[in-house]
């Protein structure tokens, strides 16, 4: 064998998608010759392919060692540790990638993703412009923009940049559905509906626009066709136990118990949704389970329209201002958000201390609300010196048990009959009971309150409740 004769053979067999066969030849040639910089790449690129990312960075770290200057190597490797989550290797490369070649748009756009999905959103937002200065009609980089802005909660921008990107090429079904998500969240919910549809249109596998089509559905008040969304969902992944889910419980909840307990009980033993089966169960026992909702815009404003008190309206856990910003557009009176944007405190289920930080940025709000940064050990105390009286309206969204402790240990007096209180993760997740579900149960010992849920959400995850008695 010579690599001569073999490696024209075997890119041949590459090119018309034999690629086991094309492997099999790329390694003879390894064997002879490790150091065959093409070859590495190419057998590189077939692992990639294939979705063996640890191959392929064993096979482009051997052809980065022999040269380390060439763009299309370090990008490809950026790739490969992209998806083993290795980001500060992959950024690295990808930054050593562009340095070498500063025209290709592809490290530029790579690396702002990463950066995205390591929530510094700023400096992925100043790449991607960077991305549309190399090519102004990329639409793949104006919907990375969208997404960027969807993930950092800010559904306005997305909105605008997603528009463009279907401008840009509109059969983008996953721009669809990202735009309907952003629609969604500015309660544009028969554009948003329009949206989902268009993504269905152009990608009729696509579970995620069938599956979100559902929450608006809901919202707009079509149980019909939110069932029948489910349904189609679920055929296309029956094995999906979170479609099953959703769908037995909506059938349930609107009145076709039969089948939706037929569903339900199906999925019994099926650990991957325990969690959703447990909060429903919780939610039937209630004397009502109150309404069922489809988005979080649609919570907030149900809630305020239930918060009929004069007092406070607070909300713990501010991060970018998404929900805040609903909320000072709701009221008429001042709004005090509560939050250290700093993150979390402490390790909360998958996401270590520190997540949902803003890096101590505080967001944009509305003139009518009032920021209070720190912890709320240390904020709350002063701001009671001065604010002593009933609590209209709260919206926890703080995850952590301790947080959401320390809330109820120093407002409890001030929640009285008549205050609305909104939960951001309070079921459907796997330790929804250890978290405000369980301090919001302590105080409800501690106070002797009496509520009743008026709505939730296992899209959300958020519960409202209304305190009607207090001691």
């Amino acid at each position: 064998m010579t690599v001569a004769s073999t490696l024209p053979q075997a890119i041949a067999l590459h090119q018309q998608g034999e690629l086991q066969k094309a492997d099999s030849l790329y390694a003879l040639i390894l064997n002879e010759d490790p150091n065959h910089l093409q070859t590495l790449c190419l057998s590189g690129s077939i692992a990639q392919h294939l979705g063996d990312f640890s191959k392929a960075a064993q096979l482009f770290t051997r052809a980065y060692q022999l040269n380390p200057n060439q763009a299309m190597i370090c990008l490809q490797l950026g790739i490969c540790y992209s998806n083993l989550n290795e980001f500060e290797i992959a950024n690295q490369l990808y930054r050593q990638a562009s340095l070498l070649n500063p025209n290709q748009i592809e490290p530029v756009v790579n690396l702002a993703n990463n950066l995205t999905k390591q929530n510094q959103f700023q400096e992925a937002y100043s790449l991607y412009k960077k991305a549309l200065l190399i090519d102004p009609q990329s639409s793949v980089t104006h919907y990375n923009i969208g997404s960027m802005f969807l993930k950092s909660m800010k559904p306005h921008e997305a909105k605008e940049w997603l528009k463009k990107s279907l401008d840009l090429q509109a059969s983008n079904a996953s721009a669809w559905n990202s735009l309907g998500v952003a629609l969604t969240d500015l309660g544009e919910l028969d554009e948003a509906l329009k949206a989902y549809k268009r993504a269905i249109e152009c990608e009729p596998d696509l579970e995620e626009p069938l599956f979100n089509s559902h929450t608006v559905l809901i919202d707009l008040g079509d149980h019909q066709a939110a069932i029948a969304a489910l349904e189609n969902v679920s055929a296309l992944n029956p094995a999906n136990p979170t479609y099953a889910f959703f769908l037995g419980m909506l059938q349930e909840h609107f009145g076709n118990h039969e089948a939706g307990s037929k569903i339900l009980q199906s999925l019994g033993s099926n650990v991957k949704v325990k969690a959703e089966l447990e909060s429903w169960e919780y939610l039937k026992s209630q004397a009502q389970s109150g309404k069922l909702i489809g988005s979080n815009t649609k919570t907030i404003e149900l809630a305020l329209a239930q918060a009929k008190l004069e007092g406070l309206v607070l909300e713990f856990g501010v991060y970018n201002g998404k929900s805040i910003r609903n909320i000072a557009g709701l009221v008429k009176g001042e709004v005090h958000g509560f939050d250290s944007f700093e993150g979390i405190p402490e390790n909360w289920n998958d996401e270590p201390s520190g997540s949902y930080s803003a890096n101590g940025v505080l967001p944009e709000v509305p003139n009518n609300v009032i920021l209070h940064q720190g912890w709320f050990e240390d904020t709350l105390p002063e701001f009671l010196k001065e604010n002593s009286g009933p609590i209209r309206f709260m919206n926890i969204d703080c995850d952590l048990y301790s947080s959401t402790k320390t809330i109820f240990d120093l407002l409890g007096p001030q929640i009285i009959s008549g205050t609305v209180i909104v939960f951001d993760e309070f079921i459907g997740y796997k330790s929804w009971k250890e978290d405000e579900f369980k301090a919001f149960q302590e105080a409800v010992h501690q106070y002797q309150w009496r509520y009743e849920i008026l709505s939730f959400s296992f899209a959300t995850k958020q519960v409202a409740v209304k305190i009607l008695q207090s001691a």
